[in-house]
This record gives structure tokens, sequence and C-alpha cells, in this order.
């Protein structure tokens, strides 16, 4: 049995889901006053808790899932985005000091704040090579970081307004959600070499693509202006399918032959059988964004 952890922006919350029966078993409030919002907006695992960024409260909210409570938070920097682990170090970008913050998981403290591109938006990491990638919406960019030392290798230049940027499974390939907000073409996932760092292919997907999640053969993408989700073959390089799943589509994540997708203007939680293209969907709270899977 899988429980998705589903980060609930506007309502300070994180919904827990039993992918099994498709319900929502728990709900962790993560505000600690009416008066200060926190903005859950990425989220990781480390050991037995999750870690969760808050782009309000410009936090990070450590939360036990084993009782589903929140045991600890601490100010890291202005609009904490995403977040993500390395041995035991969490690594957090802020997308309004254009900056990561290292943050010490033993000691709780900083460690260090490490600049990369303007507007972070999300971060992802290699654990096999140990190399930090972070997507730079406002500069057109994705930065490169070496995680045993905190310099970076590359500013890497790509399409407009990237949301998103992930490493293949195998570790071969970056993968970036090019967005194009706010312009009239469609939104892009580019396929770069982690070898050369060239862009090898960039395939058209929907309108304001803001997240992806990928396997080894598929990514799937969420596209916010349109109301749908695309499915791209990576060996292809090419977009298989376009499923219609209304709203505005946010966080993305595949799991048993299933795609799980966040609707920020629904507040719901789609699930999605890409065969035969059927929906279910359940109500949890208000505009759900980053999503994992225990």
């Amino acid at each position: 049995m899988h429980s998705l952890f589903v980060c609930n922006t506007s309502t300070d919350s994180i919904s827990v889901v039993n992918t099994e029966k498709f319900i929502e078993k728990n709900k962790i409030n993560l505000r600690y006053d009416y008066y200060n919002r926190l903005g859950p907006h990425g989220i990781c695992f480390y050991k037995d808790n999750i870690l969760v960024a808050n782009s309000y409260g410009n936090t990070i909210s450590i939360v036990d899932i084993n009782n589903f409570s929140k045991i600890e938070s601490y100010y890291i920097g202005v609009h904490c985005n995403d977040i993500k682990t390395l041995n035991y170090n969490a690594y957090i970008i802020c997308g309004e000091l254009n900056n990561m913050v290292v943050f010490d998981m033993i000691n709780r403290s900083v460690l260090e704040e490490v600049p990369c591109g303007n507007s972070p938006h999300s971060i992802d990491i290699n654990k096999r090579s140990n190399k930090i990638l972070i997507s730079n919406m406002q500069d057109d960019t994705i930065t490169l970081i070496d995680g045993t030392n905190s310099r970076i290798i590359k500013n890497i230049k790509v399409g407009a307004y990237p949301t998103k940027a992930i490493f293949s499974s195998d570790g071969n390939y970056i993968i970036v959600c090019e967005s194009n907000i706010g312009m009239d073409s469609r939104g892009c996932i580019s396929i770069i070499s982690s070898k050369n760092y060239k862009i090898i292919n960039r395939i058209p997907v929907g309108n304001s693509p803001v997240d992806i999640f990928s396997n080894d053969n598929y990514c799937y993408v969420s596209n916010f202006g349109e109301g749908t989700i695309s499915i791209v073959d990576l060996s292809k390089y090419k977009e298989i399918k376009k499923i219609r799943v209304g709203g505005m589509p946010r966080g993305i994540i595949e799991n048993d032959d299933y795609i799980y997708v966040g609707d920020n203007y629904n507040n719901l939680l789609i699930k999605v059988n890409p065969v035969n293209e059927s929906k279910e969907s359940i109500h949890i709270g208000g505009e759900p964004t980053g999503i994992i899977l225990a």
C-alpha cells in the first residue's frame, strides 16, 4: 500500500492519500497560528520525516510521518520554493533571494548560502553523482552545483520560464520544463545531455506546463494553462498522448500505471488511467502543489 503526501499551498496542510482506496486518510496541519500563512510548496523525505518548503512562511517544516504531526520548523529565507536532501543536509531554494540554502539536519542550523539564478523554482539531486540541479525561472537558466563542495559547475541557458528541471532516472540526461508562461507559444520539454550539457531535443507539449515527473521511459507533464496532461516518450522525443483533466493541473506523479495530478483551481487530486483515460477525483486541500510517494 502506498501513500501520497500532497502540499496544499493555500490551506497550509499536507494531505495523506491512500492510493489503493484513493481516499484522503489524514490531513496534517502545518500552521501554528491563525495569522501566519505558510504556503507549503515543495516536499521531500528525510529518514522517518518529511521536509516541507514553505513559500509564504519562509521556513521549512519537519513532519513525523509515523504519527502525521509537525514536530519542528526553522526560518530559512524569503520564499522557500523547493527542498531536497543529500546525506545529512537539506538543500532549499529561496525564490526571492536567488540562492540555495544548505541546512544541517543534525545540528539544525544553516551551513551556507550558495547563489544560483534569478527566481529559482525547483531543485533536484542526483545522489549517485552528488550533483544538484536548479531551475531559474526569471533568467531562463538551470544551475548545476557540485553537492560535495557547493561549487557551481555550470549555468545552462534553456527556454523561457523553466519551472522545473530533473535528472532522468539513469542520470544521463536533464529534463527541463520550459513553461513559456505568458507567451503565445506552447511550452516545451527539453532533453539535455549530462555529459556535454547540450540540448538534444525540444518537445512541444501544452500551454504553460509547470510540473513534470519522469520514469525510465516516459515524462508526465501538467499543462497548467489548458487543463491537460501530456505524456512524452523519452526514447522517441515525442508527445504521444494528451489527456484533458480540466481545471489548472499542477503537481504530478506516476505510480502503478496511474497518473496523479493536483488541480489548483478546483482543489482536487485526480487519478488518471493513461490507457483508457478514465479519471477519478477527490477533494483535498487548497492549491495542491508538491507531491511525493511513500
